[in-house]
């Protein structure tokens, strides 16, 4: 029988009012030590992709505490039109919605974890979040409320392959109206994500995933990318890229610029050639888990 993560974590599940007004609830869970005596040291923020929703990476959770067993926890959001959380299907009015929300989700683990006194926080991002975590991260602006230790980012969506119909694309800037909401059919399907047979077929049955995107999701992700790269030479955080080598979601050669003009004191890198997008539910996830576990303890404090 296929082990849940039920079985190896305490699942406490909350919700808060997204900053998209009047589209409801973010969904969010933090994944304790069955143990309760036990105070864990490593704290991993875990953020999904586009469409998709945290328990597709229930395998991955499971991989970290079976590998820090009582030694870490887990806090994981569904995004505003994603998964347990509210709002209309894969639509946002503004790219800055998936900001605040994962801002305010930040501050809600800070307070969750406060007790834990030498605890240290870890950001692993997929896809989509990654994206939001490095915008959200490279605005000076933003008061990030608990210290990160370091960044994984997994096939960060830096230049995805998002095609929209020509004519919406020349307005994309001044798009408004009901055609905000009109849905967009996402140009790759679950093959093109993963090898894995077994991982394929759940993505296409489960029902919580979304197979198209609005027009204006599309608009402000694309939007969100323009000037992303330029933030590299003055990104400040510790980072580990994991890239795959046959992605067809995001191009990965975007991000080996970005990778190229941070401090490379800062930034290591992996890739995996062949290796699809979902890489975390690829059939070299194994492998990618024991890269994470690695660089996670490689910076635990003496």
């Amino acid at each position: 029988m296929r082990a849940k993560i039920s079985d190896f974590a305490l699942i406490e599940n909350h919700t808060f009012p997204s900053s998209l007004d009047g589209e409801g609830h973010v969904y969010y869970r933090h994944y304790l030590p069955l143990n309760k005596k036990k105070k864990p040291k490593i704290h991993i923020i875990f953020q999904h992709g586009l469409i998709e929703h945290q328990m597709r990476h229930e395998s991955f959770f499971i991989a970290m505490f079976e590998a820090m067993p009582g030694e870490v926890m887990i806090s994981a959001m569904d995004l505003i039109g994603h998964g347990h959380s509210g709002g209309h299907r894969a639509y946002i009015e503004s790219f800055k919605n998936f900001e605040d929300d994962w801002l305010h989700f930040l501050g809600l683990c800070a307070q969750r974890t406060s007790e834990f006194e030498k605890i240290q926080h870890f950001v692993v991002s997929h896809s989509l979040g990654g994206l939001i975590v490095l915008s959200t991260l490279s605005d000076e602006a933003n008061q990030i409320p608990l210290p990160l230790t370091s960044l994984i980012f997994v096939n960060p969506s830096i230049a995805p392959k998002l095609k929209l119909p020509q004519l919406i694309e020349a307005k994309m800037k001044t798009i408004d109206g009901f055609i905000n909401k009109v849905r967009v059919p996402l140009i790759y399907n679950a093959y093109d994500l993963t090898h894995d047979n077994e991982k394929a077929i759940e993505f296409i049955k489960d029902p919580l995933i979304s197979k198209a995107i609005t027009v204006k999701m599309a608009v402000e992700i694309l939007k969100a990318t323009e000037n992303i790269t330029r933030h590299s030479y003055f990104f400040k955080y510790d980072s580990f890229f994991i890239l795959s080598g046959d992605d067809r979601v995001v191009d990965n050669e975007k991000t080996r610029l970005f990778i190229t003009g941070m401090d490379k004191s800062k930034v290591v890198s992996k890739e995996y050639p062949n290796m699809c997008h979902d890489i975390l539910n690829e059939t070299c996830r194994n492998d990618v888990f024991r890269e994470i576990i690695n660089h996670i303890k490689s910076k635990e404090s003496a």
